[in-house]
C-alpha cells in the first residue's frame, strides 16, 4: 500500500510538472494550418527533455560550487553568468533536436515548421526542468508546489517557448540565405541575450523596484515578436 501510495503521488506531481509545457504546446500547434505528424513532434518533445539532461550536466561542469563561473582563474558576477552559462547553453541544446531529429526530413517542408518544432523542443525541454525543479517542493508541500508550477507556466516555461521560438524564426530564413550557419548562430545569440535578460530580471527583482513589471513587459513584447514572425512565416506556407 505504502509503495502503491508513493508511485501515485509521484506520478500525480510529474502529470503536475508536465501539464504547463503541454498546455503551451497545445495552444501554439493550434496555430498551424497544416499540422505537423503527431510521431515527429513527440519525438522532438523528448528530444528537448534529453536536451535538458545535456544542459544541467554542461552547467554543472562549468559552474564553480561559489555559484560564479569560473574562467581564467577569474570569478565572473552572476549577471553575466546567465548569459555564458544558462542562456547560451540551453538555447544551443534546445535547438538539437530538431538539427538531429527533423531537419533533413521531407514533413520540414514550411519556413513556418521551424518555429513549431522549436518550440515543440523547447516545450520538451521546460518539462523536464519542471520536473527536475518541482519534485522537491511538492514533496515538502504540496500548495507550495503547485504556486511554483503556475509561476514557472506563466514565466520559465513560456520563456522556453519564446525564446526558441524567435530561433525558429532565424532557421526558417536560414533556408534563403548563403552563410546558413552564421544565420542560425545569430539567432541562437539573439535569444540567449533575451532569456539572459530574463535570467538577470528574476535575480535582482527583489532589489529593483518594479522588477516583475519588467519581467512581464520583457515576456509580452517577446510574445508579439514571435505572434508577428509566425504570422509572416504562415503567409509564406501557403
Amino acid at each position: 500500500m505504502a509503495l502503491a501510495a508513493i508511485i501515485g503521488a509521484n506520478t500525480g506531481y510529474l502529470l503536475l510538472a508536465f501539464l504547463p509545457p503541454v498546455l503551451w504546446l497545445l495552444f501554439y500547434l493550434r496555430e498551424d494550418r497544416h499540422p505537423e505528424p503527431k510521431r515527429l513532434l513527440l519525438a522532438t518533445f523528448i528530444g528537448g527533455m534529453a536536451a535538458a539532461v545535456i544542459a544541467v550536466v554542461a552547467e554543472i561542469a562549468i559552474l564553480g560550487q561559489s555559484g560564479l563561473l569560473i574562467f581564467d582563474g577569474r570569478a565572473i558576477p552572476m549577471a553575466l553568468m546567465a548569459f555564458l552559462v544558462i542562456a547560451l547553453i540551453e538555447e544551443y541544446v534546445k535547438y538539437l533536436p530538431v538539427k538531429f531529429l527533423i531537419e533533413k526530413r521531407g514533413e520540414f517542408d514550411e519556413p513556418v515548421d521551424a518555429m513549431i518544432y522549436m518550440m515543440t523542443a523547447a516545450l520538451g525541454f521546460a518539462a523536464l526542468e519542471n520536473a527536475l525543479f518541482l519534485l522537491p517542493i511538492l514533496h515538502t508541500s504540496v500548495p507550495a508546489g503547485i504556486a511554483v508550477t503556475v509561476n514557472r507556466f506563466l514565466g520559465a516555461n513560456l520563456l522556453h517557448a519564446l525564446s526558441s521560438g524567435i530561433v525558429g524564426f532565424f532557421l526558417s530564413r536560414a533556408w534563403f540565405h548563403p552563410h546558413r550557419r552564421h544565420f542560425i548562430a545569430l539567432g541562437i545569440v539573439a535569444a540567449s541575450v533575451l532569456h539572459a535578460l530574463f535570467n538577470t530580471l528574476i535575480l535582482i527583482r527583489e532589489d529593483v523596484a518594479q522588477g516583475t513589471w519588467y519581467l512581464i513587459l520583457l515576456l509580452g513584447v517577446m510574445s508579439m515578436m514571435v505572434l508577428i514572425d509566425f504570422e509572416r512565416l504562415k503567409k509564406k506556407s501557403k
